[in-house]
């Protein structure tokens, strides 16, 4: 593999987004599974009712159902995330923030979260079609369509703020944490027990891991934010009351009527679909990052 010039920002993009589009198309079952479960909390017992319930009624392309626009949504949102996060990592390096003019820990950190932000607000409209879709089949006939609807019902401010607040919430812990911790177990690996300046290679391989893990670790520490804005999404929607006001009254009200375990009700499904999914897609973008001549240190 090529030692790999300085990472162009478009490049990253690409990567990032290309990498997204084939881990999700790859894992879009258990994303359906994860989905529905967090959507109908107390609606299946287990991951296998669930897994039942979704053939019965729809059948083997039930799984992917609303893959398609989940692609449309994750590729420019990965696109966006993984350029944001080189682009703040390269500027927060020059500030005080940084460490003499490189990415320091706390500068990963802080861009890492930001770049979360930044994906998670410029493509909200696309998720929250996406997700309505998802777990509510036939409500849209599409993506063009859900976007109408929504503003003619619900007013234009829906699609960009609906949920949004929520959203950024979990956009914060989660890509902050598994960015951040990509990077530090990228660092790590390339010096550990190395001199200085004699780095080992991180190699599309031993991404595998890392991303499974940071992926994973991301999801546990933002999971009860992402379970207050996906039932925000839905609230309303396929003869779901509207319950909540807003993401603080909706972690209040589970912890109240579900207990703290309530804020987790499907976890377990989001972690075995986020294993291979981090791993798919940090393994795919820096296989891609390889064949342009980037470095893959992170």
């Amino acid at each position: 593999m090529p030692a790999g010039k300085k990472k162009a920002g478009w490049e990253s993009a690409v990567a990032g987004g290309a990498g997204a589009a084939f881990a999700r198309t790859v894992v879009a079952p258990l994303e359906r599974l994860r989905m529905q479960m967090i959507a109908d909390p107390g609606k299946y017992p287990s991951m296998i009712a669930c897994v039942s319930d979704i053939h019965a009624k729809e059948g083997i392309p039930g799984f992917w159902r609303g893959n398609s626009i989940n692609v449309y949504r994750i590729a420019p949102q990965s696109a966006i995330g993984f350029f944001c996060k080189d682009y703040y990592k390269v500027k927060l390096g020059e500030t005080p923030l940084g460490n003499n003019g490189k990415p320091s820990v706390l500068s990963l950190a802080v861009s890492s979260s930001l770049s979360g932000i930044t994906m998670m607000t410029l493509t909200y409209p696309l998720d929250l079609v996406r997700t309505r879709m998802t777990t509510t089949p036939g409500i849209y006939d599409g993506l063009l369509h859900g976007c109408q609807v929504i503003a003619r019902e619900e007013g234009l401010h829906s699609l960009f703020c609906k949920g949004l607040t929520a959203a950024n919430m979990f956009a914060v812990p989660y890509y902050g944490t598994s960015f951040f911790v990509l990077d530090m177990m990228k660092r790590k690996f390339a010096t550990y027990g190395r001199e200085p300046g004699n780095e080992r290679a991180v190699t599309p391989a031993a991404s595998l891991p890392m991303g499974a893990a940071a992926n994973m670790i991301g999801c546990a520490v933002a999971f009860p934010f992402q379970t207050a804005w996906k039932r925000i999404q839905v609230q309303g929607t396929g003869g779901r009351p509207i319950r909540y006001t807003g993401p603080v009254n909706c972690l209040t009200t589970i912890i109240k009527e579900e207990g703290f375990f309530g804020l987790f009700n499907g976890l377990r499904a989001n972690l075995i679909k986020l294993a291979p999914t981090g791993a798919i897609q940090f393994w795919s973008v820096d296989i891609i990052k390889g064949w342009m001549g980037l470095s893959i240190k992170g």
